[in-house]
């Protein structure tokens, strides 16, 4: 069998959350649920639209701090909560046993925070050393009554602003008068106001596992198993992956998207959109048995003059299939493909799985 070893994001191909949303839906009141897409879009805005220096997508996991603190949320209570709410992607479980039970490393690379991404490491048998994600410790903290106050109405302020909507937007000209107010009331708020206050030192302590940490990872991950990158197997969904994507690709290694952003798309070698995480299992026993070429060869369009001759052991496809029983399976090679309409699909299977809340913000 070929060296692999396996690296995949948390939400989307382990979990079906959104921690950070389903912590302001559930503890922010009222509308915390607005106030998550206020601030998510935000960030986008940052990131995408004005462009601003330095930003990179996935700090919403620090401007959402501030608020959360002001409701009296503690790190116990997070780890708690995501414990309770958890929610694996179909099939997590066995697979994840099947994968194991294979020698090869796994780990779990994460924008989330510790505490969740520990509990689904922790539910599938990752060791703990294999999972990195946000740290975050909001006990260490101190909230003035005056500051939570405060907070309380900048609150206010975010959920009572025009909504913000992005659309194809490439620069602020392009946004509708409304949506610029908004973006400059969010402007005052997380650029000016909060980095005056106290509690302004959690937003800077805090460092989003973003883009950049995410392929350095990768890079620490090779150190540690002494395997290659054309050894790696990398399993993502959205932007925050794309540089990890990038790095597996430039060393041989094998980027799959699943269900997956339009920016994870681009950026993959492999798209694959399914309900069952046994679909990663299957990719990975092909690459075990056959390299990266066994899978691009699963992922190519099967045609008269080209067909498909790749053979597993039956100790290895019968689980699989077992685990794959009545679940959907497409995968595609990135290149060539009709992008928008697998677009459309991978967007239409993270609602179906993920809910069409979390499916348009993650």
């Amino acid at each position: 069998m070929s060296k692999v070893q396996l690296i995949t994001n948390c939400e989307g191909p382990l979990a079906l959350n959104d921690n950070a949303f389903e912590l302001c839906r559930d503890f922010i009141k009222p509308q915390g649920d607005r106030f998550f897409r206020q601030v998510s879009r935000y960030d986008n805005y940052l990131a995408e639209v004005a462009k601003k220096p330095g930003y990179q997508s996935g700090n919403i996991l620090k401007l959402i701090l501030p608020f959360l603190k002001a409701h009296g949320l503690t790190n116990a209570q997070i780890g708690t909560y995501s414990r309770q709410t958890m929610m694996l992607m179909p099939g997590a479980e066995g697979a994840y046993q099947f994968l194991r039970g294979r020698n090869l490393p796994i780990f779990e690379i994460s924008t989330s925070y510790r505490q969740f991404a520990n509990a689904v490491g922790l539910k599938l048998g990752f060791k703990p050393q294999h999972v990195f994600c946000t740290e975050l410790g909001l006990d260490r903290f101190e909230l003035a009554a005056a500051e939570t106050a405060e907070l309380l109405g900048l609150q206010e302020e975010i959920t009572g602003a025009p909504e913000i909507e992005l659309h194809e937007a490439a620069s602020i000209t392009d946004l509708p008068g409304a949506v610029q107010e908004a973006a400059a009331t969010l402007d005052r708020i997380f650029g000016e106001l909060l980095p005056a206050m106290g509690i302004g030192a959690l937003l800077k302590e805090v460092k989003p596992f973003g883009g950049p940490e995410k392929a350095k990872a990768v890079a620490d991950i090779l150190v540690k198993t002494g395997l290659k990158m054309s050894e790696t197997i990398y399993i993502g969904d959205s932007t925050t992956d794309v540089q990890a994507f990038e790095a597996v690709r430039a060393g041989g290694g094998l980027a799959i998207s699943f269900n997956g952003d339009s920016n994870a798309m681009n950026a993959a070698e492999v798209v694959l959109v399914s309900d069952s995480a046994w679909s990663i299992a299957l990719l990975t026993a092909v690459f075990q048995s056959w390299g990266k070429e066994g899978v691009l060869e699963v992922a190519a369009p099967e045609t008269r003059d080209k067909s498909r001759s790749l053979v597993l052991p039956e100790d290895t496809i019968d689980p699989i299939m077992t685990g794959l029983n009545g679940h959907m399976l497409n995968i595609y090679l990135s290149k060539g493909i009709d992008r928008a309409k697998i677009a459309k699909e991978s967007l239409a299977m993270r609602a179906k799985l993920r809910s069409e809340a979390v499916a348009a913000e993650g």
